[in-house]
C-alpha cells in the first residue's frame, strides 16, 4: 500500500475518545518551585545616556555636566531605594503590589490549604 493509502485508513478508522480519565482531582497544592526572579529593565538607562551624550559634547569634562551628574546619582539612589524596600518586603513575607515571588505564593497557599 502507498503512503497515502495508509494515511487515509488511519483517519477513517482511528478515533481517539471523547472521554479522557485524569487520574488526579484538580486541586492546587501548597506550595510552589522555588524559581529566582527575572532582573527586569534596566533602570536608569536614560539618565546615563544623557549623562554620556554630554560628556562626549563637552569632552569628557565634568565640570559642564554637573546637572546631568546630579541626575544620574539621583536616580541611582532612588532605585537602590525600591530595591532595598522589595527585598524587605519579600523577607517580611508582605505581599505588596506587583509580582509575587515564589515565596510569598507558597506562604499564601499554605494559609489557606486546599481540602483533600
Amino acid at each position: 500500500m502507498s503512503k497515502r493509502m495508509n494515511e487515509i485508513i488511519l483517519r477513517n478508522n482511528y478515533k481517539p475518545s471523547k472521554f479522557v480519565h485524569m487520574q488526579r482531582d484538580f486541586r492546587l497544592r501548597d506550595k510552589v518551585a522555588l524559581r529566582r526572579n527575572r532582573p527586569g529593565a534596566a533602570e536608569c538607562v536614560t539618565e546615563m545616556s544623557v549623562l554620556m551624550a554630554c560628556w562626549k559634547k563637552n569632552e569628557f569634562n565634568d565640570s559642564d555636566c554637573t546637572e546631568e551628574i546630579k541626575i544620574f546619582h539621583s536616580c541611582c539612589a532612588e532605585a537602590e531605594k525600591t530595591k532595598k524596600a522589595a527585598i524587605a518586603s519579600e523577607k517580611s513575607g508582605k505581599i505588596g503590589d506587583g509580582k509575587m515571588t515564589s515565596k510569598q505564593v507558597t506562604s499564601l497557599l499554605q494559609k489557606y490549604p486546599q481540602p483533600r
